[in-house]
């Protein structure tokens, strides 16, 4: 339903659309989700030319955000992409729009499955990821889990693509295929997402290896001692189901603690780059003094802007040139050449200020 651009016809495209696009961070935020309703709304209508013409505004907004360049918007959690996805993603359970993020449930011939849905290559251009609920239950892969590519469906929900993608994967064969005893007893110590606390029936986790200080039986009894059989097996159920619960929390416990000493980290060599012993501030002018290696000599003495930290004493920084501009053939001005794309590692030390003491600053 949609073309592919080159990188250049993308970033003037983008150039094109972005003198039109507001200038605040927080309405070029509401203009993208605005412009992801569109495209939504085109692809259910059928209108791949309105579809595309949406997605080309989304992505204006992130060129813009992200300073006039479609380099790195995606780099981290912090970069203009992530940042306009996170905004425009749908709310926990609930189906999302076309070129919207989201996670919500479906059910298929019976079997449920959590579905998970990333625009993250191109607004048009979905990958759908299947996760079982019921581990006990048939599913479309032995391991719980299956990923799937494809493009926007029009005059389909995101949910009804869902489904039939789903159902395209249901085996033919009258044997049902189950997930692999390996895969369950892992699955079974992962949470699920919050939203399905109140799903019923309740999701069925259980493990297929009995665990430890347990054993599994099946026996006849007569009707007096299976009624005393029956109360054994509810308490231990519901003993497993406690153990689970605190190995599930103890897990998400050690995954956030994970990340947060991984953001530490990160936080921590930004500032041993310079942020804190005040050798070089951001948006200032520097010149190079020194350079690594003699094939880079003939940038000693060049005028750098030095525009972000890059840990372990370095920093990226951009020549000190004008942005430069041209007609397009629309008869707009768009930007010919903007310097701050192209960036550049420096070591700190080998920089010193252009211009008295500690250099001017860039506006």
């Amino acid at each position: 339903m949609a073309k592919r651009h080159n990188s250049d016809e993308r970033d003037e495209k983008a150039a094109e659309l972005a003198g039109e696009l507001p200038t605040d961070s927080a309405e070029l935020l509401a203009f993208a989700l605005a412009t992801v309703s569109e495209l939504h709304a085109a692809v259910l209508a059928g209108d791949g030319a309105e579809a595309e013409r949406a997605g080309d505004r989304y992505e204006a907004a992130v060129w813009k955000l992200n300073g006039g360049t479609f380099f790195g918007s995606m780099g981290d959690e912090y970069a203009a992409g992530s940042v306009i996805e996170r905004h425009c993603r749908a709310a926990p359970g609930t189906v999302p729009m076309w070129g919207q993020c989201g996670e919500f449930l479906i059910v298929v011939d019976g079997i449920r499955a959590v579905v998970e849905v990333d625009f993250g290559f191109g607004m048009l251009h979905a990958e759908f990821e299947f996760y079982a609920v019921d581990l006990d239950r048939p599913f479309i892969s032995e391991t719980g889990y299956r990923a799937h590519y494809d493009t926007a469906q029009g005059g389909m929900t995101v949910d009804q693509a869902a489904t039939e993608i789903f159902r395209t994967y249901l085996p033919e064969q009258k044997r049902p295929l189950m997930i692999d005893a390996g895969d369950r007893d892992r699955l079974a110590g992962d949470a699920l997402p919050a939203w399905l606390a109140e799903l019923v029936p309740a999701p069925r986790r259980e493990p297929a290896t009995v665990p430890a200080g347990y054993v599994l039986v099946d026996v006849v009894l007569p009707a007096h001692r299976a009624f005393v059989a029956r109360k054994w097996a509810d308490a231990a159920r519901t003993r497993l189901a406690e153990l689970q619960r605190v190995a599930q929390e103890a897990a998400a416990k050690a995954d956030e603690e994970r990340r947060k000493a991984s953001r530490t980290f990160v936080e921590n060599a930004r500032k041993k780059a310079g942020e804190t012993d005040g050798r070089v501030e951001l948006r200032m002018r520097y010149r190079v003094t020194r350079v690594h290696h003699p094939c880079f000599s003939r940038d000693v003495g060049k005028v750098v802007i030095a525009d972000r930290f890059a840990g372990r004493g370095m920093v990226w920084a951009h020549d000190d040139k004008p942005i430069t501009y041209r007609t397009n053939r629309n008869g707009r001005r768009v930007v010919d050449f903007d310097p701050s794309c192209v960036q550049s590692l420096y070591n700190v030390d080998d920089l010193e200020p252009a211009e008295g003491e500690r250099g001017s600053k860039i506006e």
